[in-house]
């Protein structure tokens, strides 16, 4: 995780679950907030991805397929999680695909974070 991104306080909020590459395309970004919105080839499904402030944000094209490889972390902060959902979020050491989480930040987006590391191009 980018240092300038890890603060203890994040460090706090946030469980590290798992580093996956998908193949994605960027539909639209945002210098102000550092965030570009993806679409997940596989699934379909849109999804925000956080970008690190050491990232080249200008290097990232709309409308662009990427090999994007990015970690997900989720949110210790477990209110407002229908108590169904409760484990997927708070079991750490079990084996979760990367299209479950993407899944899951439709229906608890303040719950899942994506931070970017690198694209490839296909």
């Amino acid at each position: 995780m980018s240092s300038t991104l890890n603060t203890d306080r994040e460090e706090k909020e946030w469980n590290f679950r798992i580093t996956s590459q998908r193949l994605t395309v960027v539909k639209t970004k945002s210098a102000q907030v550092r965030k570009a919105a993806a679409l997940d080839v596989q699934t379909n499904l849109p999804f925000l991805l956080n970008i690190p402030q050491d990232y080249d944000f200008d290097s990232l094209q709309t409308d662009k397929q990427y090999y994007a490889t990015f970690k997900v972390y989720t949110s210790k902060d477990l209110q407002g999680v229908d108590n169904d959902f409760i484990n997927f979020f708070y079991t750490l050491d079990v084996d979760q695909n990367p299209e479950d989480f993407i899944k899951a930040y439709w229906v608890y987006p303040t719950k899942i974070r994506f931070e970017l590391q690198e694209v490839e191009e296909p």
